[in-house]
């Protein structure tokens, strides 16, 4: 078979299981400067194993008589289970298929290794190249000013996945400089919640939510009042340079998708979340979440729960303010002081004569000037 039959076959068989797009390169080293901005060194940490210089990576390093990379990309847009927030019921909420961040990207990655396989060669699934400059080389699709591969037909709502392989396949390398079309649309940099989104194609790794929510970033574990509110109810990753992004605007959410996956929401409750052990952490959320720690988790359902602002919450919030461990306890004062009310400024001043730790000392009685500034004494 030919490499152009063999290209096609493999293509065809793809969209047949359900792969949106996928695109075929060479296997050289490949250059990959996306961002103008942020030479940290975690950003582009799995791709260590292959550099071999810098800002230059290695098929070869992966597969030893590569041929080929294969990028595939899986459509995601409608895949997240949304309930919003109800009086009573405040929800969290977890960035663009989180839920099956493994899950779409493996399921391609099968699809196209047993094909190969099946055909006599070797294919190799990787998550230690810089794929998103991969599918530019590949021709799938542009990088915009948010970070994300695009594509006219599918949006900034595609999974990617990497696959090596000694195959000699009909590939095309049209570059690893990305030209985004953007204009001078820059809504997914206005609408970053932490300002991470410098500018087009500058990121700043140490301000971005999803590395606080890992305890990482510029704050480690402990999120400082001046950023609370900015974190608003999310709970891992965000995605909201991709969902407020024009070009995702007309999309339609696609039909079943062809992967297996937790049968979770991806808005949980938070109450449940604040006293919850770790048992019930893994019984109410997907894993691609709880796996970060629970601990963060529980610090961000907290101040998620001050950032909505419900009543309902107050109770087990005072609770966590009496027993709870100390950064908790520091967080539950807060997120008391944010939603206010009699009973919430009661249990602060209660709170406030038994608590011996500074720290908290401090996050309660900046609690109780906020509900007094606010006037929130019902």
């Amino acid at each position: 078979m030919n490499s152009e039959t063999l290209t096609r076959s493999l293509r065809e068989h793809a969209v047949s299981k359900g792969i949106a797009i996928i695109g075929f390169t060479n296997a050289n080293p490949i250059e990959c400067l996306p961002w103008s901005v942020d030479a940290h060194p975690d950003h582009y940490a799995p791709c260590t194993k292959t550099k071999i210089a810098d800002w230059v990576y290695d098929p070869h390093i992966i597969l030893k008589d590569a041929n080929s990379v294969v990028i595939a990309g899986m459509y995601m847009y409608g895949f997240e289970k949304i309930i919003p927030s109800t009086p009573g019921t405040p929800r969290g909420k977890i960035g663009p298929w989180t839920r099956a961040y493994w899950e779409a990207s493996q399921y391609a990655a099968n699809v196209i290794i047993n094909f190969l396989k099946d055909k006599g060669y070797n294919a190799v699934f990787t998550n230690c190249l810089p794929y998103r400059t991969l599918a530019v080389k590949a021709g799938i699709g542009n990088i915009g000013k948010n970070g994300f591969v695009y594509t006219k037909e599918y949006g900034s709502y595609l999974r990617l996945t990497c696959v090596v392989t000694d195959a000699i396949l009909d590939w095309v390398d049209n570059g690893t400089v990305s030209e985004n079309d953007c204009g001078n649309c820059e809504i997914c940099i206005k609408s970053c919640p932490t300002g991470a989104l410098k500018g087009p194609g500058q990121y700043d790794y140490d301000m971005c939510l999803h590395q606080w929510q890992q305890g990482k970033g510029i704050h480690g574990t402990n999120i400082p009042r001046e950023d609370r509110e900015k974190t608003e109810n999310y709970l891992m990753r965000t995605g909201k340079c991709i969902e407020v992004c024009p070009r995702n605007a007309a999309l339609k959410p696609r039909g079943p998708f062809p992967f297996e996956v937790e049968d979770k929401p991806d808005s949980p409750e938070l109450i449940p979340l604040v006293l919850a052990d770790e048992e019930e952490y893994k019984r109410r959320l997907p894993f691609h979440t709880y796996k970060y720690g629970v601990e963060n988790i529980r610090r961000d359902a907290v101040i998620a729960l001050g950032n909505i602002g419900d009543p309902a919450a107050v109770p087990v919030l005072i609770e966590a303010l009496n027993k709870m461990p100390l950064r908790i306890r520091a967080l539950s004062a807060w997120s008391l002081g944010k939603i206010g009310g009699r009973e919430a400024y009661n249990a602060l001043l209660a709170a406030k004569k038994a608590e011996k730790e500074k720290e908290v000392l401090e996050e309660i009685e900046a609690a109780i000037n906020m509900i007094l500034k606010n006037d929130n004494v019902k």
